[in-house]
């Protein structure tokens, strides 16, 4: 991989975490009782069932030609070898992979997108089922758009903003839209239209028994998949979205400030924190302290612009460079934070929601040192709040983390593997901080594989509701990852 110069991390990471998320399961260990060994399996002919039509399903192994270019995952750093890979077509290919699975014991990981931070879209063992090549879509007469879940962003925004309709979804192009709704999903428009999952209407499910469910209204399973779907008890394999009139234009703002001192960018993230407030909901700010660079990004789609230039005006006054973009239309300015798509070596995860500053400034010294001290540590908090916060998609959903308005993620990024040691110590000297701090609320799609509690963490008092949806979809516990929902 040629090496990444500041510009082009500045385009990977700035909104790049929006759209990093993954619906997908992944590597365990520990091998199921009864399941047969690697290697007996490898030697084993794949069963020519008469419903394995190859309309529906394709089953490859490690000495297969095709199965090199599906076990690609977009983080170099996690590169798995599973026994089988299922590359489906359709639901009924979707089925058929389960009950293979079932049929030979093997524990069952899921991959649209494969942005999986924590590689949890693939496994050293048992079946992945492979849905990234089921890119269908449809408009629906009151405007609502059914989409197969390999959809990844970008073709998903070359099918609405053409139509002038947008979803309130992330930036990164190549995630697959099916781990950023399940997960949550949040963006550029979701402080004014809410998370991804509060637009989802309906879904089409196989369980961990090989059954299809069809789910809409006050299914307690589509409920389930708004927040808490993520690899834990089924494979989604389309879903229908509610879509909203797209804005006219859309514009940003960005401040840098250069060779900080702690105290410095202590003092810029204070005022960032305290004009975020004042925002509109068709705004967005994030605060990325890449080193001892920081960016502040301010973004808005409407003419109320009050709260964003006093936001603009007040960091100028203490930043080094400060510019305001034209109003360009929407469809070329999200492709500037469409970001690197290609894979690349990495490790990001959740460094927290929070209510303010005062929630965290007590560990801002120790943090914000080790980052501008350490080459390639990324900090970064995002706003959330506005619609996010709302009692009526509090109730039709499994998100817990609504009354949190920030958001944070730690970023690093290597060329590599020789860098990678250092990078994670560091990463984790800032995580520990975090958590001994008291911060211990977290967005399941930025995992950690090292998070305590996680289950806690990712889905706070939804948990043994989404349990008893576990125990009814997969009792045997066949879909399952190292950080996935137990039975």
């Amino acid at each position: 991989m040629a090496n990444y110069n500041r510009r082009d991390f500045s385009k990977l990471i700035l909104l790049g975490g929006i759209g990093y998320t993954v619906w997908s399961c992944a590597n365990d260990a520990k091998q199921q009782k009864g399941t047969s060994s690697e290697k007996e399996i490898e030697k084993e002919e794949v069963p020519t069932m008469p419903e394995l039509l190859p309309e529906n399903i394709k089953l490859y192994q490690k000495a297969d030609a095709e199965y090199q270019d599906l076990a690609i995952r977009f983080n170099k750093r996690i590169q798995q070898a599973p026994t089988f890979i299922a590359q489906c077509f359709s639901t009924q290919g979707v089925v058929d992979a389960i009950k293979f699975a079932n049929s030979k014991d093997l524990k069952v990981v899921v991959k649209s997108g494969g942005h999986s931070f924590e590689g949890f879209s693939s496994t050293n063992d048992g079946l992945v089922v492979d849905v990234s090549s089921m890119k269908k879509m449809q408009w629906n007469p009151d405007h609502s758009l059914t989409v197969e879940t390999g959809c990844i962003l970008k073709e998903l925004y070359n099918e609405l903003l053409p139509k002038q309709r947008i979803l309130p979804s992330g930036s990164c192009a190549t995630v697959g839209i099916a781990g950023l709704t399940l997960g949550g999903g949040y963006g550029f428009f979701s402080r004014k239209y809410g998370l991804t999952c509060d637009s989802l209407e309906a879904i089409t499910l196989v369980d961990g028994k090989g059954n299809i469910h069809h789910e809409s209204g006050t299914s307690a399973i589509l409920k389930a998949c708004k927040g808490g779907g993520n690899g834990n008890f089924g494979v989604v394999t389309k879903m229908k979205f509610r879509t909203y009139q797209a804005p006219i234009f859309f514009q940003a703002y960005r401040c840098k400030a250069y060779k900080l001192t702690t105290d410095r960018a202590k003092k810029l993230l204070e005022t960032w924190f305290t004009y975020t407030k004042k925002l509109p909901n068709t705004a967005f700010a994030a605060f990325v302290l890449n080193g001892k660079t920081l960016t502040v990004l301010i973004t808005n789609y409407a003419d109320d612009n009050k709260g964003v230039l006093e936001m603009y005006n007040a960091l100028k006054e203490i930043s080094d460079k400060a510019t305001i973009g034209s109003k360009r239309p929407l469809a070329r300015a999200l492709k500037t934070f469409y970001g690197v798509q290609t894979p690349l070596y990495f490790k990001n995860a959740c460094a927290g929601l929070y209510k303010d500053f005062a929630e965290i400034e007590g560990c801002l010294d120790d943090v914000i040192s080790k980052v501008i001290s350490t080459r390639g540590l990324i900090y970064q908090v995002n706003t959330l709040g506005g619609n996010i916060n709302s009692a009526s998609s509090e109730k039709r959903s499994v998100f817990p983390h609504r009354s949190y308005p920030y958001l944070s993620e730690l970023q690093s990024y290597w060329d590599k593997p020789s860098q990678e040691a250092s990078r994670l110590e560091a990463f984790q000297t800032v995580q520990d901080r975090f958590y001994k701090h008291g911060i211990r609320a977290h967005y399941r799609n930025y995992p950690d594989i090292n998070f305590k509690d996680f289950e806690t963490s990712y889905y706070g008092k939804y948990l043994p509701e989404l349990k008893k949806i576990k125990q009814q979809l997969d009792p045997e516990n066949r879909i399952q990852h190292p950080q996935s929902i137990s039975v």
